[in-house]
């Protein structure tokens, strides 16, 4: 079996090559124009999902390669290397990446030059600064600056771990095919807090200091109506937050003290409930699988798995007794 079938975001093919020009004109287009060295034969390869949010891809080049990328101006880039090192010169700042260990993230305004080896594969994941900048207000709940960011990013620290994952997953998702709109902002959304959490720039501390405590039990019970009214919406933490007016550090903490769950096992509970009285009304033409879709659940045998577990029986299904 080629192992490539495999490989993240294969459904979303955007470069097959060997020749480094067209590797250079096809990734220039996807991220910034910029110019690629080789020192020898490539086998580059590029799968690309785009939405408005980001632009989020899986790259090698099966090469020894230089890139020399300028200021952005108007874009983050992001980094997870997966495989192989990578080493990186942005602005004043240099460091190297190896594979589920470290990654970076360039900064819009500073020009870089990333050499890969032979065998680096890495999420690459072009951010507009307006995408990061909304992330960053929601989870503050006011209005944030773009963020001056340390180009380093740990990923074997927790938040480090949660980034690479939450990209992981996200390949996953897509891959499975039939990822409604829902799923998708739900998804890119939880990546880009991640990233905030994880990388080290100019309000990291205020992130992490951003409550003192749980908040009330009224703004608990506001989220759990908007929750309630609104369970078909991109419900991330920091839509949570700015919808009923307090930090999402701050309403976290309160599901958790309160409820015992995360807010995101709250939202996907509620979801599986609609699910469940939907597919016993029996509505022509649904199917489990159009109505686990319609709920934000991509993953079939998953869905099947988790009504089961909480029904006591499959769905579609009465249950048994």
């Amino acid at each position: 079996m080629d192992v490539r079938e495999a490989e993240p975001l294969a459904r979303y093919q955007a470069m097959r090559t060997r020749d480094a020009d067209e590797a250079e004109q096809v990734v220039s287009r996807a991220y910034v124009p910029h110019h690629l060295r080789t020192w020898g034969p490539v086998d580059a390869r590029l799968n690309l999902a785009t939405s408005s949010r980001l632009a989020f891809g899986y790259l090698t080049y099966g090469g020894e390669v230089e890139l020399r990328v300028p200021p952005m101006i108007s874009c983050y880039h992001l980094n997870l290397t997966v495989r192989g090192k990578t080493s990186v010169r942005h602005g004043r700042a240099n460091t190297t990446t190896t594979g589920a260990r470290s990654g970076v993230l360039l900064s819009p305004q500073n020009e870089s030059v990333l050499t890969w080896s032979p065998d680096a594969t890495q999420f690459a994941v072009k951010i507009p600064v307006a995408s990061l900048r909304a992330q960053l207000s929601c989870l503050l709940h006011e209005p944030a600056e773009a963020p001056s960011c340390e180009l380093h990013l740990d990923l074997t620290a927790a938040a480090g771990t949660g980034l690479l994952s939450a990209a992981t997953f996200l390949a996953h998702q897509l891959d499975t095919g039939g990822t409604s709109d829902l799923v998708r902002e739900q998804l890119e959304s939880y990546l880009l807090t991640q990233l905030l959490l994880a990388a080290e720039h100019s309000y990291s501390a205020r992130l992490r200091n951003s409550t003192t405590g749980p908040v009330g039990r009224v703004q608990l019970d506001e989220a759990l109506d908007y929750i309630e009214c609104h369970p078909e919406r991109a419900l991330g933490i920091a839509e949570l937050a700015a919808a009923v007016g307090t930090t999402a550090a701050a309403l976290q903490a309160t599901f958790e003290k309160e409820l015992g769950v995360r807010p995101e096992a709250y939202v996907r509970d509620v979801r599986l409930n609609r699910a469940h009285a939907q597919l016993r009304e029996g509505r022509p033409g649904d199917s489990v699988e159009s109505v686990a879709r319609r709920w934000g659940f991509v993953d079939i045998a998953r869905f099947r798995a988790e009504y089961s577990t909480r029904y006591g029986g499959y769905p579609g299904r009465p249950a048994p007794g």
